[in-house]
């Protein structure tokens, strides 16, 4: 199965550095955007197999808000959460509220791109299958 990624990330240089992480590893990063709802109008007409996402999005929706829409959208989508917080408490109670089979990864814990792919894999193998 070839790798098809949505990345949202409010920094542009973590964003592009990231993305081009992933493209030099052959995963196709078919949508990037700072913007939730730029994000959300490509899933209604994109398939992705995952969706990369910070959890810090800046004013509005967060990164758990994301993930359950683009669920809704894309029931099979597998996510992984990004976040800058050493905790998952410090962000909220609303981590358990992550879609089933999500994966949360700090982004301090991401040293070489391999975590962050073997991340993205076992966040597919954890998702919902198709019916």
């Amino acid at each position: 199965m070839e790798l098809s990624v949505l990345m949202v990330e409010d920094d542009d240089f973590t964003r592009k550095t990231v993305k081009s992480a992933l493209v030099g590893q052959g995963i196709n990063v078919i949508f990037d955007t700072s913007n939730v709802k730029d994000a959300i109008e490509y899933a209604k007409t994109n398939v992705a197999n995952v969706a990369v996402l910070d959890y810090n999005l800046g004013k509005g929706p967060n990164g758990i808000d994301l993930a359950n829409q683009l669920r809704i959208i894309q029931p099979n989508i597998a996510i992984v959460l990004l976040t800058a917080f050493l905790d998952p408490a410090q962000l909220d109670k609303r981590v358990a509220e992550l879609p089933a089979g999500s994966r949360y990864l700090i982004k301090h814990s991401v040293t070489k791109i391999d975590v962050l792919i073997d991340e993205i894999e076992e966040a597919i193998n954890s998702a919902p299958k198709p019916e």
